[in-house]
């Protein structure tokens, strides 16, 4: 009883509102949510963390047990010796004609198709969206022979054609995924604005063009970013449809051949772990220089990426 009297108590009401259980317990909880989120913002970050210090570094620096993640032989010449290798500029510009291609005739048919689900009422609306949504989870290995063999039969193969009419129907890979956010996004504009507009005499057509249309720039650049990332490294499709067009998936997905060739077929006396690692300063340098275009990308689109998640999710 002494030692209950004499135990020191808290006269800062601060402090002792601070110190009580369940400010303890939301502390505790705060730290383990932070503890948490940066052990998986790491464990996402570390793969690329790692190219980027690989990047940078010297054959010898690799098998150098004292190098972990700051090289002792800084050199920026692994970029130049990858571009050349690789033939950056030409594989870059074929891949973002692609890329674009098919990301703006994406945005283009599924922006109208989603507004049609979500504004127009007509029979058998709702099966057709069941089958939008089943696109989403069907592989695409269970339609990819079909295609092959329809536009083999058109003679469509070796050109553009098949990503171009795949983009214009809204059938390609991921556009149910893009109909369903368009959808979305259309469904939580008021109604009143399609009453507004038949009042003053517009049209279905006209509301869509001259209203709808401008509203609905920020899910077009979502899609237009989401259809070109999943383009940019997407490697299936080109080599069935388009074998000799050279991308920068299609090559990166090659390299570690085309360095083990030109290595052994040099006739240059080098040792293993040397030739390991040219060969993975290389993969990691041409794989940030794939990289980087996204990126560029995304801080210029992103804006417009943030106003559709928010919105969409708002009506979902």
């Amino acid at each position: 009883m002494n030692s209950a009297m004499n135990a020191p108590r808290i006269h800062n009401p601060k402090l002792r509102r601070l110190l009580s259980k369940k400010n303890v317990t939301r502390l505790l909880i705060a730290l383990f949510r932070t503890v948490f989120i940066i052990g998986i913002c790491f464990t996402i970050l570390y793969p690329l963390l790692n190219k980027i210090s690989m990047s940078f570094m010297d054959e010898t620096d690799l098998y150098d047990r004292t190098v972990k993640a700051i090289a002792k032989n800084f050199t920026p010449q692994n970029y130049l010796e990858a571009m050349k290798f690789i033939d950056y500029g030409e594989i870059l510009l074929n891949t973002v004609i692609l890329c674009t291609l098919v990301s703006v005739l994406q945005a283009a048919s599924c922006t109208v198709v989603g507004y049609g689900f979500a504004r127009f009422r007509f029979r058998g609306r709702g099966i057709f969206f069941a089958l939008v949504i089943l696109c989403m989870v069907v592989p695409t290995q269970v339609i990819l022979t079909p295609q092959y063999l329809n536009f083999k039969a058109m003679n469509m193969l070796g050109s553009f054609a098949p990503f171009v009419s795949l983009g214009l129907t809204a059938v390609a890979p991921r556009c149910g995924l893009y109909i369903f956010l368009a959808r979305q996004f259309f469904r939580g504009m008021p109604k009143e604005i399609d009453e507004a507009a038949a009042i003053d005499g517009a049209g279905p057509y006209k509301t869509f063009t001259s209203i709808m249309l401008k509203s609905a720039i920020p899910i077009m650049v979502t899609i237009f970013l989401f259809s070109f990332v999943w383009q940019w490294g997407e490697n299936t499709y080109t080599n069935l449809f388009y074998s000799n067009f050279q991308t920068i998936a299609k090559t990166l997905d090659n390299i570690g051949y085309s360095l083990a060739d030109i290595q052994l077929g040099g006739g240059s006396v080098v040792s293993l772990a040397a030739q390991m690692a040219y060969q993975s300063i290389m993969r990691a340098t041409s794989t940030l220089l794939a990289i980087i275009p996204l990126l560029i990308i995304y801080v210029f689109c992103q804006r417009f990426f943030i106003q559709s998640v928010e919105r969409t999710g708002i009506v979902g």
